[in-house]
Formats: structure tokens, C-alpha cells, sequence
């Protein structure tokens, strides 16, 4: 179970600090609240915090794509060092913190994860990149997971896909910092076997060969890195069907054909968008609990933290 909140960093202007350039906020109600009661929130604003001001010129990206410049567009002010500035002394006070997943502001210059326009008269095409403290912070933390508001307001799966992303980030990074040995590995690995798979099933065949081989040099850190690659890829509901398909094999061979029409019937509901997929698992979950079934009573797929369970529950639809 969890025992403390996940650091999270959240750009300040989602939290409702009015710290735009216009001296306005725009504040998510979810994030700014909801994601409070889960996760230990950390607000950054890199422009007002680099000492640029409240309200302060416009500004935007400009140059190449791989080495932007952050300039004001009406007196044509150059702040790329006042922000290159602020990324070094902001990311080693987060080190300390070592947040495992970060909301940034898309398009701002300095937050946006991607489609930040870049403003280049000597391109014919347009070009777009990454804010650049954005950028920072994804070099500094490869691991943790990075979302622009605007993919969690675009669709409520994406709110579940990051929840469940952050909860697995920081049972990473909890191992990572108690264990980091072989056999945490396997154990780690055996644990998320059928949540890695409910996104990507080759990922869990090729982690679990990484997990078997972890006294060799690096199979720790590749691990790490193939696990949230595999992870941030979107589950689907063919992925989800095979996923309890295969934990209904641990119970096929002792179930009545009453028991097993059951899961079926359930099954094929939620294969055709007739049931939600917790019917079928509440069915897996009850059947594991009742055959004490201790392989399958320590998946995270099947019995997710409490704290994950309630973090879902309180996303808005």
C-alpha cells in the first residue's frame, strides 16, 4: 500500500496561480484539487520564477528547432539565458524530490511538451518543439511521466492511462532506490507481469527476459527504461480480452461449465462494448480470492493499490 504521496509537478498556471503573462491562470479543477488528494503537488512556473514577471511581454521560441531562443516578440528581448538559468537551479532542487511524472502547459514556450511553435523566417515549413523547460525536465527525469493538460482534457482514458502510468513510475523508483538487485527484479517483473502486458505483450516477453539476466551490466536500467516505454503505450480492448484470457487459464481446470459460461458472458459484454470492463475482472479478482491463488492475489493488474483505486475513482468523467 502506499505509504506517502507521489511527488507530481504541475505547471503552477493549471494549480489557479495567476502567473501568465497576462496576470491570468488556467486553473483545472481536477488537477488543481482532485489529483491533491493523491499525489504531493509541486508548482512551476519557469517564466514568473526566472524573474521575467507578472504580467510580462509575450513571448515566444525562435531559431532551430534543436537550439531555440526564447525572445519577447515586441522589443525583441532575448531571456534564453535567464531560463537556461532557472532549469539548471529548478531541476537540482528537484532531484531532491524526484517527482515521478510532471502536467506541463501545452504551446507555452517554456512548458510545452511538443507543437511548440518556433518562429523561423529563414524555414518555408512551419516548425514546432519543445518549451524549453520542458525539454529540461525530460532530460533530467527519462524516466518519469510527462502529459500536457490537454491530453488529459481530451478523452477520460487518458486520465486513467496516466494515473495507472504514475502509480508504476513510482514502485519503480521505490525498488530503484531499496533494491535495484536481481532478484527485486524478477520479483518486481512478476508483479507487473499482466499490467505491461494489458499495453504491449512483446514489451513483457522482452522485459522478462531482461528481469531473468538482471546481474548483467545494464539489464537494470534497460529494464527501467522498456518498462515505462511499454507502459505509455495505449491498452485496447483486444489487449485487455487477451490479458483476462490468460488469467482465466489459472482457474479453467477446476471451474464448472455454469462458472466458466459466467466469465464468458461477461467477457464477450465487455468485448462488445456492452459491459465495462471491471464485470470481468471483478469476476477474476473474486475467483483468485476465493482459490487463494497467491501468483495472481499479488498482480497489480488484478488488485491495484488502494490509493490508485480511489485516484480513479475521483477522475471526472
Amino acid at each position: 500500500m502506499q505509504e506517502s504521496k507521489i511527488p507530481l509537478g504541475v505547471s503552477a498556471c493549471l494549480l489557479g496561480f495567476p502567473v501568465r503573462y497576462d496576470g491570468q491562470d488556467k486553473r483545472i479543477p481536477w488537477i488543481s484539487d482532485g489529483l491533491s488528494q493523491t499525489f504531493d503537488v509541486i508548482a512551476v512556473c519557469p517564466e514568473t520564477q526566472a524573474g521575467l514577471g507578472v504580467p510580462r511581454p509575450p513571448m515566444r521560441l525562435e531559431g532551430e528547432c534543436h537550439s531555440p531562443q526564447l525572445i519577447t516578440i515586441a522589443t525583441r528581448q532575448d531571456v534564453t539565458s535567464r531560463m537556461a538559468a532557472f532549469c539548471t537551479s529548478e531541476l537540482s532542487r528537484l532531484v531532491l524530490m524526484q517527482p515521478c511524472g510532471f502536467i506541463f502547459k501545452s504551446r507555452s514556450p517554456s512548458c510545452g511538451v511538443d507543437g511548440v511553435p518556433i518562429f523561423n523566417p529563414q524555414s518555408t515549413e512551419p516548425q514546432t518543439g519543445s518549451g524549453l523547460f520542458a525539454s529540461a525536465f525530460c532530460q533530467a527525469f527519462p524516466l518519469a511521466v510527462v502529459v500536457e493538460e490537454s491530453y488529459l482534457l481530451a478523452d477520460v482514458i487518458h486520465r486513467h492511462h496516466f494515473i495507472e502510468r504514475m502509480f508504476v513510475a513510482h514502485r519503480w523508483q521505490r525498488f530503484h532506490q531499496e533494491d535495484g538487485g536481481g532478484a527485486g527484479l524478477m520479483a518486481f517483473h512478476a508483479r507487473h507481469k499482466f499490467q505491461i502486458m494489458f499495453h504491449d505483450r512483446e514489451a513483457m516477453r522482452n522485459l522478462g527476459r531482461l528481469a531473468a539476466n538482471a546481474g548483467k551490466p545494464g539489464c537494470v536500467a534497460d529494464y527501467g527504461q522498456g518498462l515505462m516505454r511499454a507502459l505509455a503505450k495505449p491498452a485496447t480492448v483486444a489487449l485487455a480480452v487477451d490479458c483476462m484470457m490468460h488469467l482465466f487459464g489459472f482457474f479453467k481446470k477446476e471451474l464448472t461449465s455454469r462458472q466458466k459460461k459466467t466469465f464468458f458472458q461477461l467477457l464477450e459484454g465487455y468485448r462488445h462494448g456492452e459491459r465495462p470492463r471491471r464485470d470481468p475482472m471483478a469476476w477474476l479478482q473474486n475467483q483468485a480470492q476465493h482459490d487463494e491463488k497467491s501468483y495472481l492475489l499479488q498482480q497489480w493488474f488484478l488488485f491495484p493499490d488502494p490509493c490508485e483505486v480511489a485516484a480513479h475513482a475521483h477522475i471526472p468523467l
